[in-house]
């Protein structure tokens, strides 16, 4: 028998039912380690496969990318969210970025404060680089805790960041100044808040005097993309001081940034090359983009040799290929099996948090003759989003109404429905219901 949840768990399986019902969209990044498991099918066999290969060996000595195919409403963000959690696991930090919030790799200066802001380490709900820096700090004063002098110690450990050679030249003389802050902030506040908000990716808000301070020149206009890209890469090096084996950064929705051209779409791609081939590829670094099929097509038709090459499939990752840098998420499984894999589980899920007394069998029929529906519509939303959103609604309206077996028809209306809201979303321009 299922052990009962604590009273938190059981309330973010209640807020993730409200979205699965409403949207058919995962919850919210902070609660999905928790939560998604509730509900989540077909994924273990191919994060066991990235977490053997990646998490484990290769991404702690070197940087890899991989580029993640589906459909709208084709679980993107499901597996994205469910691979930060599994990296969360295996003690990594993790950062998912949604490209429809302004995240855009044409610009590398807002690219960075994105990533300092969303940042998590394992074991923390907040979210940022200063957490990073102070976690980093507490790695230092307990090893300095067994040597005969641990302040001197720790101010050895601190100044040693200087004696490495770090992709942006200004980054050590600034962490050194936040890593002082945090440890003493009365000692030396003006100069630690604005080294803290130079690591959070605002340099341009610090004046002549604090730039005066921690030795920073200028930031002009034609340098902001060098800044933030070897700022970036700083962060990725300086990470594993906090304790982790290094960063999992995904990109969801990476289609919503290619909807440019010319010069800011070029810009786009060389940012794609650059972080797939990475400063000679010894940063401790997994990154996921995340898109529709489209985006093949595109990149294809743009002319982008560099990355129609990195990103040919041989052998793809499904049929075996491990290296693969595409993964096409429609070939978890079955669509119809997966589907129903999906109803079961959220079956388990409504009961769990509702306390519904429902005939089992009864509903599911209901879930068998919903998923092969839905899994032979012909219809430009993938059938997975479409089926949690019609199916989570179907089990609340047999909760309020009494159960009843569901005709074809009126599991078809349902279905529709959905759809139809689904499709008035993206007229609107709401692509959060999509995507």
């Amino acid at each position: 028998m299922e052990p009962t949840p604590d009273n938190s768990l059981k309330d973010d399986l209640r807020d993730a039912w409200r979205i699965l019902a409403s949207y058919g969209t995962p919850p919210d990044s902070e609660s999905a380690g928790r939560v998604l498991p509730a509900w989540s099918v077909g994924l273990d066999r191919w994060l066991d496969r990235l977490t053997k290969e990646y998490l484990r060996d290769y991404c702690r000595r070197n940087s890899h990318f991989k580029l993640a195919l589906a459909p709208y409403g084709g679980g993107k963000t499901h597996f994205l969210l469910s691979l930060a959690a599994r990296a969360t696991e295996e003690n990594w930090a993790t950062c998912y970025l949604q490209c429809k919030l302004n995240v855009s790799l044409g610009d590398w200066y807002g690219l960075y404060e994105h990533v300092a802001k969303s940042v998590q380490l394992p074991g923390s709900k907040r979210r940022g680089v200063k957490l990073v820096f102070q976690a980093a700090l507490d790695q230092m004063k307990k090893r300095a805790e067994s040597a005969p002098e641990p302040e001197f110690a720790l101010d050895k450990m601190i100044g040693a960041l200087e004696d490495e050679d770090w992709p942006h030249s200004s980054f050590p003389t600034v962490a050194m100044a936040y890593l002082h802050h945090l440890r003493n902030p009365k000692a030396n506040p003006v100069v630690g808040e604005a080294a803290e908000r130079w690591l959070q990716g605002q340099a341009g808000s610090l004046n002549a005097k604090e730039r005066g301070e921690l030795h920073l020149s200028n930031l002009t206009a034609n340098v902001r993309t060098q800044h933030g890209q070897t700022l970036f890469y700083s962060l990725v090096k300086f990470i594993p001081l906090a304790g982790v084996n290094g960063l999992v950064l995904l990109f969801d929705e990476m289609d919503t940034m290619l909807n440019v051209k010319g010069k800011a779409l070029e810009k786009v791609f060389v940012s794609i090359r650059v972080l797939t081939d990475a400063p000679d590829q010894k940063m401790p670094l997994f990154g996921i983009f995340a898109a529709v099929p489209d985006i093949v097509t595109l990149i294809r038709n743009s002319g982008a040799q560099f990355l129609i090459s990195r990103y040919q499939v041989i052998v793809p990752f499904h049929e075996g290929g491990q290296y693969a840098p595409i993964l096409d998420l429609s070939e978890l499984g079955s669509q119809n099996e997966m589907l129903r894999a999906i109803g079961e589980k959220l079956l388990q899920l409504g009961l769990q948090v509702h306390d519904w007394k429902f005939n089992l069998d009864l509903q599911r029929r209901n879930l068998r003759n919903l998923a092969e529906l839905t899994a032979t519509r012909r219809l430009e939303v993938n059938a997975r989003r479409l089926f949690v959103k019609t199916w989570c609604s179907l089990l609340e309206e047999q909760a309020r109404n009494g159960e009843s077996e569901k005709s074809e028809t009126e599991l078809t209306n349902l279905i529709e429905g959905a759809y139809s809201g689904f499709r008035k979303a993206e007229e609107e321009g709401r692509e959060e219901d999509l995507g």
